[in-house]
């Protein structure tokens, strides 16, 4: 009873940590406002569940994209294009889809809303953190992008290639805010849309 009484408390504190970001920002959200969200009666739950509040946001950003990138590897199987730049557009459809879909549900835009505020915070560093979530796909589908891009330099591709992924967040919040108002387009136009204009800022020319 004991342990499962500590799963829940570290599961609500999760939950209430990824809602209360998404909705106030990084900046306004303290441990006491998510210990007290999630019904935690010791204060420092947070402490002794995750050894700090940048380690907690970090633990919400991780267990979702394990999710999306579990969903991402079974899209990248699916792309078949032989053309580079139709394989592009393709290949960005695969990383970029999971996260649209995702916001069809409340949970989903509640995560996308809370990666735009994790992915623009100086404290952490979110291509590491999507490397130790054991992103195999991620590192399949740049290694695929960077193949349709020879005439990009990597030293210019390596760059866009890591502001696309803030790019996603902001085409998923964008999205999100279309579907709550009812004026989303459907998903797959909206997955090509995202991905047709990530494949051209990634293929600019230099």
């Amino acid at each position: 009873m004991e342990v499962s009484s500590r799963q829940d408390t570290k599961a609500e504190l999760l939950r209430s940590a990824e809602r209360l970001i998404a909705e106030k920002g990084l900046g306004s959200v303290s441990v006491k406002m998510i210990t007290t969200d999630a019904g935690a009666r010791n204060p420092s739950a947070v402490h002794y569940h995750f050894g700090s509040i940048e380690s907690l946001i970090e633990e919400v950003f991780a267990k979702r994209y394990r999710e999306i990138e579990a969903e991402r590897a079974v899209r990248l199987e699916r792309v078949t294009e032989s053309d580079p730049q139709a394989r592009l557009v393709a290949l960005v459809e695969a990383a970029i889809g999971p996260f649209l879909e995702a916001c069809l549900e409340d949970s989903g835009r509640i995560y996308a809303r809370f990666c735009l505020q994790f992915v623009s915070d100086p404290r952490f560093d979110y291509a590491k953190l999507i490397m130790n979530a054991g992103a195999q796909t991620f590192v399949r589908l740049s290694e695929e992008i960077i193949a349709c891009l020879p005439r990009i330099p990597l030293a210019r591709l390596e760059p866009r290639m890591r502001q696309s992924f803030v790019i996603a967040m902001v085409q998923a919040v964008s999205f999100a805010r279309a579907v709550e108002a009812g004026i989303a387009q459907p998903i797959d136009a909206a997955v090509r849309e995202a991905a047709t204009c990530q494949a051209a800022y990634l293929s600019a020319p230099v």
